[in-house]
């Protein structure tokens, strides 16, 4: 299957506390996705590198004039940006303003047993077999505590080559506990509320490509400054 998608090139460099930080992308990859039935429909611009998911980058549609840019990674960097759309999909390069920076120095414990993977038989969609997973809360004390049901995972065909999308959980350390799951791009992730009275959090796959890009964090910001955050990401 071919996606076919207009792309520019982007340019990500991050300061650390030591030293200057480069993240390279990929891939980008563009999702439909609703947050509840109640919700409208929204695009998603994900990217990503398919060897290194230590890190992550969304962008999506602010207004009708604008994307907001949300950055993410591991060690605590934190970005979150509007971008004209027409520049957006024009520039080679995006510099991220200082002000939009901000270094998370408190972090989550990590807890190995914080969730569990099920790997499922292939589900048939529209006569083809994709393979499938579950993420969920181990404990139900925490499911209940977050209002989390069981997230599910299709994976494309033929997108061995990717990690798994997980980033979608915003915990980086499932990769340590998520270790048997496929390699793969998500072609369709959806959640069941803790209710199970309804699916929240769809996103179903529109295309990828394959593409080299950065973003830049300007070598003056001072990502220990710790600059509170105008607008904060959900992640699920």
């Amino acid at each position: 299957m071919k996606y076919k998608i207009i792309l520019l090139l982007f340019l990500f460099t991050s300061l650390t506390v030591f030293s200057q930080k480069k993240y390279f992308f990929d891939y980008i990859i563009e999702y439909k996705f609703q947050k509840d039935p109640a919700s409208k429909v929204e695009k998603l611009y994900l990217l990503t590198n398919s060897k290194d998911d230590t890190y992550e980058c969304r962008v999506y549609e602010e207004d009708s004039l604008n994307f907001r840019i949300g950055f993410i990674d591991e060690i605590g960097i934190r970005s979150n940006s509007i971008i004209d759309k027409s520049e957006f999909f024009k520039a080679e390069t995006i510099s991220l303003l200082c002000e939009s920076i901000h270094y998370q120095k408190e972090k989550y414990k990590y807890d190995s047993g914080r969730f569990d993977f099920i790997n499922k038989k292939d589900t048939l969609i529209n006569g083809v077999y994709y393979k499938n997973y579950e993420m969920k809360h181990r404990k139900i004390k925490n499911a209940r505590k977050y209002k989390r049901g069981i997230s599910y995972y299709i994976v494309e065909n033929n997108t061995e080559f990717h990690l798994p999308l997980l980033v979608f959980s915003g915990v980086f350390d499932v990769r340590e506990t998520s270790k048997n799951i496929p390699n793969g791009i998500a072609k369709e992730i959806f959640s069941l509320s803790y209710d199970k009275k309804q699916y929240e959090f769809v996103y179903k796959l529109l295309q990828f490509v394959k593409i080299k890009k950065y973003f830049i964090i300007p070598e003056n910001c001072d990502p220990n400054a710790s600059i509170p955050l105008k607008f904060e990401f959900k992640f699920k």
